[in-house]
C-alpha cells in the first residue's frame, strides 16, 4: 500500500525506517521491563520465605525441639495405665465426669483389669449414677468374690437407691469378709433406721464407733438423743 505525505511526496521507505526504530525501541524496552518485574519477584519472594521463616516458625532447630515432641505426642494413642492414671488424678481434683470417661477408656483398652470397675463404680456412686455403680460392682464381686469393699461400695450404691434390704444384705457380707470395716456397719445401720430397726441401727452405729468411724460415733450419739441420725 503506499503512503503519501501532506506534500504529497512517497514517504513508504520513511515511514517504515521510523516504523523499524520504534519496533525495536519498543522490544528493548519491554524486555528491561520484563527484567525489572522478575528481578522485583525475586527479591519480594525472598522477602517473604524469610519472613515465614525467622518470625513465624523461628529458628529451625527450636521448631524441631518444641514442635515435634508435640506432634508425636498427639500422634500416639494413650496407653491403659496412662488412662488408669488419668482417671485417677481426674477423681483427686473433682472432675467426676472426666474420671469416668478416662476410666471407660481404660476397660475398652484392659477389659480383665478389676481395679478399674472399682473405682468407675465409686465415681458414679459420688455422681449419683447409681445403676451403673451397681453394674460395675456386679463385675468386680463376679471376678473377686472375695472382695469386702466391692460388697460395700455396693450396698452403698443400693442404699442411696432405696434398696434397704440390698444394702443390709451387702454390708453383712462385707462385714462377713472384713469385720474390721467400719464404714460398712455406718451404711447398715443408716439402712436399718431407714426401715424402722432402731436397736438393729444404734447396734451398727455403736460398733462402728467402737472401730474408730466418726461417722458411726456421731450417728450413735444423735440416736441416744432422740435426735437421729444422718452420717
Amino acid at each position: 500500500m503506499l503512503i503519501r505525505d501532506y506534500k504529497g511526496k512517497d514517504t513508504y521507505k520513511t515511514l517504515g525506517l521510523k516504523r523499524g526504530k520504534a519496533a525495536i525501541k519498543h522490544r528493548t524496552s519491554s524486555k528491561k521491563t520484563v527484567k525489572v518485574c522478575v528481578w522485583a519477584g525475586l527479591f519480594a519472594l525472598v522477602a517473604i520465605v524469610n519472613y515465614l521463616v525467622f518470625v513465624h516458625l523461628g529458628p529451625f532447630g527450636k521448631t524441631e525441639i518444641t514442635i515435634g515432641p508435640i506432634l508425636r505426642e498427639n500422634r500416639k494413642p494413650l496407653t491403659f495405665e496412662e488412662w488408669f492414671d488419668k482417671g485417677n488424678k481426674l477423681s483427686e481434683e473433682g472432675d467426676l465426669a472426666g474420671a469416668a470417661h478416662a476410666y471407660t477408656q481404660a476397660i475398652a483398652l484392659s477389659p480383665e483389669n478389676t481395679r478399674t470397675y472399682f473405682n468407675r463404680g465409686a465415681v458414679y456412686i459420688t455422681l449419683g449414677e447409681y445403676e451403673k455403680a451397681v453394674e460395675d460392682f456386679n463385675t468386680v464381686i463376679s471376678r473377686q468374690g472375695d472382695y469386702a469393699e466391692a460388697y460395700y461400695n455396693r450396698g452403698r450404691a443400693y442404699f442411696r437407691s432405696g434398696l434397704y434390704d440390698h444394702a443390709i444384705q451387702d454390708c453383712g457380707q462385707a462385714l462377713l469378709l472384713d469385720s474390721q470395716l467400719a464404714p460398712a456397719h455406718v451404711i447398715r445401720g443408716m439402712a436399718y433406721q431407714a426401715k424402722g430397726s432402731v436397736d438393729s441401727a444404734k447396734r451398727d452405729f455403736h460398733k462402728g464407733c467402737e472401730l474408730g468411724d466418726g461417722d458411726a460415733c456421731r450417728a450413735y450419739q444423735q440416736m441416744a438423743s432422740g435426735t437421729g441420725a444422718a452420717p
